[in-house]
């Protein structure tokens, strides 16, 4: 978390994209304490409505809302939008279905708009490397 307090990200927004309250609760007031402004929503209608009125740095979404793929198309309709938006799926799919996704391939990457794919049992000092990498990326 150290490393994190070179990269201000008060006043950045963030949306949590989880039909799973006590887990969007969680990373809510995760990204509350690392300065983000959080938005949360419950599903690609209700996100898409939120990105529709505000834009967002930082969108962190499960795969499985009320459709098996609403993640991916949240992320499609989020990149087509606003192409600089991080986008990272915290995901509980390999653990319920057994299909592993991951951005290492070039095919993966054309259709998968995110930046990351994370398990959903990612501890947040993971999860927070992983913002780190993104945007001093983006930097």
């Amino acid at each position: 978390m150290e490393q994190l307090k070179a990269i201000d990200f008060s006043g950045r927004n963030a949306l949590i994209v989880d039909n799973d309250p006590d887990f969007a609760a969680d990373m809510k007031s995760h990204l509350l304490a690392l300065g983000f402004r959080a938005d949360t929503a419950s599903s690609l209608a209700e996100a898409l409505e939120l990105a529709n009125k505000k834009q967002f740095d930082l969108v962190v979404t499960e795969i499985l809302l009320e459709h098996q793929d609403s993640g991916f198309l949240l992320c499609y309709e989020i990149r087509k939008q606003s192409p600089d938006t991080r986008i990272v799926i915290v995901s509980g799919i390999s653990f319920r279905t057994g299909i592993h996704f991951d951005l290492s391939s070039a095919d993966a990457k054309t259709w998968i708009k995110a930046d990351s794919i994370l398990d959903k049992e990612i501890r947040f000092e993971q999860f927070d490397h992983e913002l780190l990498r993104l945007f001093r990326q983006g930097e």
